[in-house]
């Protein structure tokens, strides 16, 4: 079946006459015509009986009119869809997010979505490392995630973090002798399998600072581990971007080092195909050019 030919069944069905339906169509009444008698050659039946009043549907016509404008109101919509998806304003984007970027994705999304409100967009926590093998499978299409990005993956910075020490209020801290008022007090360790590059970052700075912490308790996310400082049961080390998640209980006490901070960015695969992606890249990098 050709669309053209559906079109001018549904146009001639709604003018009723032959020349204001070749009118509308931009073609001439002898194109119009050899298209109505092809149509009705495919469905098998004559659609129109032709009078000096023009074109009336038999009863054949009537019965099928209403589908074939379905079927072309369908592919009108679809056909403005692609068009919007070619020009990245509709469609679908996964993103992914880690531990230093809690608030930093979800206020980016939000801002993004007021402009191109018709693209869905998945947003789920996961690991830096999976984040990356994600981004080269092509399972995502955005990470919020550590830099610096490994090629073929690119990224533009956002932020940077860093870590501090996470305590109970009521534990007494020496500024000027931090790991020396540490001693007495358990450590509560991130699962290294949970967060690969994070537990990479304290183990730098624990060994440029020469220390060795006695893990007695290990957790597989931020937000245990901070639940566990509230209850006194030890201190940890986490980023400074998830103060915003800790309850008044927790305190927060800054680490020096070149190990102590690391740069947060928006992470893509430059090789995946997607308009949606690209107008996401484009949008972040504008909000960062409109902040300086």
């Amino acid at each position: 079946m050709d669309l053209g030919d559906l079109r001018t069944f549904c146009q001639l069905a709604e003018d009723g006459n032959y020349r204001v339906a070749s009118e509308h169509l931009h073609i001439t009444q002898s194109a119009l015509t050899k298209k109505i008698q092809r149509f009705e050659a495919y469905c098998g039946v004559v659609l129109f009986e032709r009078g000096r009043q023009g074109a009336s549907l038999t009863a054949a016509g009537i019965a099928l009119l209403p589908e074939a404008q379905r079927i072309v109101s369908s592919f009108e919509s679809y056909k403005c869809l692609t068009q919007r998806v070619a020009k990245g304003i509709a469609g679908n984007l996964n993103i992914g997010f880690g531990i230093s970027s809690y608030h930093l994705a979800p206020d980016y999304i939000a801002k993004f979505k007021k402009h191109y409100p018709e693209i869905h967009i998945t947003l789920n926590d996961i690991p830096s490392q999976k984040q990356s093998e994600s981004l080269l499978l092509g399972e995502l299409h955005l990470s919020f995630s550590r830099l610096p990005a490994v090629a073929p993956l690119k990224g533009v910075k956002l932020s940077t973090d860093h870590l501090v020490l996470a305590t109970h209020r009521s534990q007494i801290i020496d500024k000027k002798k931090l790991w020396f008022s540490l001693d007495s007090i358990d450590y509560l360790k991130l699962n290294p399998e949970r967060g690969m590059g994070l537990s990479q970052q304290i183990n730098m700075l624990l060994e440029e600072h020469g220390k060795k912490l006695n893990v007695v308790q290990e957790a597989d996310d931020i937000q245990t581990l901070l639940a566990l400082v509230s209850a006194n049961l030890g201190f940890t080390i986490v980023p400074a971007s998830v103060k915003h998640i800790a309850n008044e209980h927790v305190a927060f006490w800054e680490l020096s080092g070149e190990s102590s901070s690391w740069d947060v960015g928006l992470i893509w695969n430059d090789q995946l195909e997607s308009f949606a992606k690209d107008n996401f890249i484009q949008f972040v990098e504008k909000m960062q050019i409109e902040r300086r």
